[in-house]
């Protein structure tokens, strides 16, 4: 009898968890005084990107993603958060395709902007589609949209940045290996 092989091994699902629990708890205990919508995903991105340099398998920011949306959705603190999981869950898949892109460079800090701009979106739209479905006029939905996309586009940006810089000096410092195309 063969035991099949698991995708992640248990070094990698330790590393994801973490970082989606460390994402959760950063949510929780994190307050920046800005009033702007998406200046959370300053610091909420920088796991999604180092979880998934890390790795390095197409999934790992899913993952990350999922462990994120189900401690938000479980434990959250906000009106909605039992769509929660629907958020990080979508953050996590565009991160992934990004990665994918962009062949897992996720050390390269335009990369990291893309990423995380992207994936900032990408929650930033899955709850304004929560929130048509449960009714909001969409007229308010159109005048939120505006603003908050650009502003989630920067903050998620300059998270991704960090994240990058972050993976970029795991590599140099030797507690990760580099991408094969960069050594």
């Amino acid at each position: 009898m063969t035991r099949k092989e698991s995708y992640f091994s248990p070094y990698e699902i330790a590393v994801l968890s973490l970082c989606g629990a460390l994402i959760f708890v950063s949510k929780v205990l994190i307050k920046v005084p800005l009033h702007s919508p998406g200046h959370s995903c300053l610091f909420v991105v920088i796991p999604f990107l180092v979880g998934c340099g890390v790795v390095r398998k197409p999934g790992a920011a899913t993952y990350i993603g999922l462990i994120t949306g189900l401690l938000a959705s479980f434990f959250g603190l906000e009106a909605l958060h039992l769509f929660d999981v629907f958020k990080y869950l979508a953050m996590g898949l565009v991160i992934d395709a990004t990665a994918l892109v962009f062949n897992f460079r996720m050390d390269n800090p335009a990369v990291g902007f893309i990423a995380g701009a992207a994936g900032s979106i990408a929650k930033m739209a899955v709850n304004y589609s929560v929130h048509l479905l449960l009714g909001v006029p969409a007229t308010f939905i159109v005048l939120g949209v505006g603003v908050a996309s650009v502003t989630h586009l920067v903050f998620g940006g300059i998270g991704g940045v960090i994240g990058a810089l972050v993976i970029a000096r795991l590599i140099r410092a030797g507690v990760i290996a580099g991408a094969p195309s960069s050594t």
